[in-house]
């Protein structure tokens, strides 16, 4: 039984992964990936993005303030 769900979960990886180089191949053909970083860029900048991103922020910046503050610790 086990054998079966590890094959099971091996052929959908397969599978995902097959889909996401066909996509990806798909998006270099049209063009679409060379849209892609300036799609990206005017997402981050527009005010919906910075909605989304200073949260992320905030949290990478506690996370690093920790990670020092351990590092401190650990030297003392």
């Amino acid at each position: 039984m086990n054998n079966r769900r590890g094959m099971m979960t091996s052929l959908l990886a397969l599978g995902a992964t097959g889909a996401a180089i066909y996509g990806i191949t798909r998006g270099v053909r049209n063009g679409t990936f060379q849209q892609l970083p300036q799609t990206v860029s005017n997402i981050l900048n527009s005010q919906q993005g910075q909605q989304m991103t200073n949260p992320l922020q905030g949290m990478t910046n506690n996370q690093s303030l920790q990670q020092t503050v351990a590092n401190q610790n650990r030297l003392s």
